[in-house]
């Protein structure tokens, strides 16, 4: 039986070891919260007051699973319909694509299927007016990378535009509309959007890593209004736990009903298939997967250096919050699940190769999945078949893809263990226009790949900042070196401006008015200088 000792043991061990500033932790068995601790300082640079169970950290994309809370209030007060097109509550509501417009319902943005890019800037408008402007002249700029409803494909966009759809239908501001709809009735007093109001709590603040090691505070607050509904939320562990109680608890905390437990089965169901061997599928704001062969339901957030986590297994009412100033916490609650459930390491399932007779798909069905792919997360793929079998090329390792079920592949390592994980999501009768790796979409390209002069590589050296993060790109033996803090990833060369960095996805460089842009994942800019 896990102790309270047991559980500090865990996080002790790992934070000192990373040196996190600070971090806290909650943990809720059934309708208490069982144990909720800080560690650490607000603050390393001016001796900052103690991290305790109230203190408050921006909690990045764990905010999502917060906005899609409260909009299913709306749907149970008859105000919004998940099905319904939401040019029906936003008539001037347009996309890049006039034929999608009127396809996009609420139910696709809660689950991440519209086809909308993913983005936000973390520094715009602090005004109300934000998230209406935001909608009216940003929206419409974007390039779908698939039709609504055609695959998973995670977006910031995606929750903004649910965040004004609530803004719009209770004629509310988006902050006010959280507050009455969703916070108030949890008793989440600490849990908030405008960075004015949070100051007057005891505030945790963000620390850069630097490449010696030392953590300094960033001095540089993120804020865009315009994000609110998608990352910019802020709040303590113990509000979180609250919140992790209403969903633990089909929908009741304390005496009050939030949500209706049909409205709570709704959020944590499988929505949209991420083609993963644990099974990860879109539920509505949250994840569904498995862990060591227990169904989990889960979100991570992260802004600036914060990073969140918000872990639930509702078959044993249990849920784990972590929040932190600095990269921790991910691992930490997984590792306390599996020693609150006793669960036990599963021995990795085995596959052999497959030729096109061991499959259900026949040879042209084969046929349809080769060519090349690109993912601003995973990065470039070549689909290739050689004597009866399926290859995978990921950012320049080849190995055979095996059949797992239809449509879905995993690659193997040395000993026949599971590595990759391939989904192909065909259109009718045409040639698959999508893969999806490891849970992430990649679009067919006709474009050359794993081709690069390196001589054009010299002009893109240097340091790139967007005012809140810094990042360095160097050559190093004429090797490719991406540098994020204290830590240096070799570049794989895709095209002579394009490199994939693993944990980064895609860095395209560019140049904009004598300026080197670099581009990371598609959507995040970062200027040269």
């Amino acid at each position: 039986m896990l102790t309270i000792d047991s559980i500090e043991a865990v996080i002790q061990r790992s934070f000192d070891q990373t040196k996190v500033p600070g971090f806290a932790i909650a943990v809720v068995k059934g309708e208490e919260i069982v144990y909720a601790k800080g560690f650490g300082s607000t603050n390393l640079e001016e001796g900052g007051a103690p991290v305790t169970p109230d203190t408050i950290f921006r909690i990045g994309s764990v905010s999502k699973p917060l906005t899609g809370s409260a909009i299913m209030r709306l749907v149970e007060a008859g105000k919004v319909d998940l099905d319904e097109p939401i040019l029906s509550y936003i008539p001037e509501f347009c996309l890049s694509d006039p034929e999608a417009t009127d396809k996009v319902t609420l139910r696709m943005l809660l689950n991440h299927t519209t086809g909308l890019p993913d983005g936000g800037d973390m520094v715009g408008k602090r005004d109300q007016g934000a998230l209406e402007e935001y909608v009216r002249e940003v929206i419409p700029q974007l390039s779908l990378i698939a039709p609504p409803g055609f695959l998973h494909s995670y977006s910031n966009h995606h929750l903004n535009l649910a965040g004004y759809v609530a803004e719009r239908v209770t004629v509310t501001p988006f902050s006010q509309f959280m507050k009455e709809w969703l916070f108030d009735p949890l008793n989440m007093s600490r849990t908030m959007y405008d960075p004015l109001i949070a100051m007057t709590y005891p505030l945790a603040l963000s620390h850069d890593r630097h490449p010696d090691g030392t953590l300094r505070v960033q001095h540089n607050f993120p804020e865009n209004a315009a994000n609110y509904p998608s990352y910019f939320g802020m709040s303590s562990v113990l509000d979180m736990a609250k919140f992790s109680i209403m969903h633990l608890n089909n929908g009741r905390f304390g005496d009050v009903q939030v949500l209706s437990p049909e409205s709570i089965e709704e959020m944590h169901s499988f929505q949209a298939d991420r083609f993963t061997l644990s099974g990860l599928a879109s539920g509505l704001t949250f994840f569904t997967d498995t862990y060591k062969g227990v169904p989990i339901i889960k979100h991570a957030g992260a802004i600036s250096t914060y990073n969140s986590t918000l872990l639930l297994q509702p078959e044993h009412r249990l849920g784990i919050v972590t929040l932190s100033s600095q990269d921790y916490g991910w691992e930490e609650a997984h590792e306390i699940l599996s020693l609150l459930l006793e669960l036990h390491e599963e021995k990795p399932q085995v596959f052999a190769a497959a030729s096109f007779h061991e499959s259900s798909i026949d040879e042209s069905g084969w046929q349809s999945c080769e060519g090349a792919y690109i993912g601003s997360l995973r990065g470039a793929a070549i689909v290739s078949i050689s004597d009866n079998q399926l290859f995978l090329k990921l950012n320049g390792e080849e190995r055979p893809l095996n059949y797992v079920r239809d449509h879905f592949f995993v690659t193997c390592d040395g000993e026949n263990n599971p590595l990759d994980n391939v989904g192909f999501i065909s259109g009718e009768g045409e040639a698959a226009p999508f893969i999806m790796i490891n849970g992430s979409p990649c679009q067919r390209t006709i474009e050359t790949l794993f081709q690069s002069d390196p001589s054009a590589w010299q002009a893109f050296e240097g340091n790139y900042t967007n005012e809140v993060l810094h990042f360095s790109f160097i050559l190093r033996d004429e090797t490719p070196v991406f540098i994020d803090e204290d830590t240096e990833i070799t570049c794989v060369p895709i095209r002579d401006n394009l490199f994939f960095a693993d944990g980064f996805g895609l860095l395209e460089f560019t140049e904009e008015n004598g300026v080197i842009l670099l581009t990371i994942q598609g959507t995040w800019r970062f200027f040269k200088g």
